[in-house]
C-alpha cells in the first residue's frame, strides 16, 4: 500500500505506487474470488477494483470531509476512463494526494477488495 514518507514524492512515483498496489490489489480480489473468474481480457478484476473504490471512498469522505468532496471525487473518478487498467490506479493515486492517513486508506481497500471479490464471484455465476 501506498505509504506515508517523509519528503515530496513526484507524480511519477506517485503514480507508479498506485499501479502496484492496484496490481497487488487486483490478485487478492482473484484470490477471494476463486475458481471460475473470466480474466481473459484483463478488465474484470480493474474494473471491479474501481467499482468497489467508488462504493467505499465517498462512505469515508463523507464521514471525515464534505458532500463537495463527494461531489468532487464522483465528478472526477466516477466515469470509466478509456484504458479500465487505469481506473483504479487514478483512483489510488488521487487517495494520497489528498493525504488521507494510510491507515484510512488501507481500510477503504480492505474493504474495496471484499466487495469487489464478491461481485466476481455473483457475475460469473450468473
Amino acid at each position: 500500500m501506498i505509504e506515508e514518507t517523509g519528503g515530496p514524492t513526484s507524480s511519477d512515483d506517485l503514480y507508479r505506487t498506485a499501479a502496484m498496489d492496484a496490481k497487488m490489489l487486483q490478485d487478492r480480489i482473484l484470490t477471494a474470488a476463486g475458481r471460475g473468474i473470466d480474466v481473459s481480457d484483463g478488465r474484470a478484476p480493474a474494473q471491479a477494483l474501481a467499482e468497489a473504490l467508488l462504493a467505499v471512498v465517498p462512505d469515508h469522505l463523507a464521514q471525515t470531509s464534505n458532500e463537495h468532496d463527494v461531489e468532487l471525487f464522483l465528478e472526477v473518478n466516477g466515469r470509466p476512463p478509456a484504458d479500465p487498467a487505469t481506473w483504479p490506479v487514478t483512483i489510488l493515486a488521487g487517495l494520497a494526494l489528498r493525504r488521507i492517513p494510510a491507515a484510512d486508506r488501507h481500510a477503504m481497500c480492505e474493504r474495496a477488495v471484499q466487495i469487489a471479490a464478491r461481485r466476481l464471484r455473483s457475475s460469473a455465476g450468473s
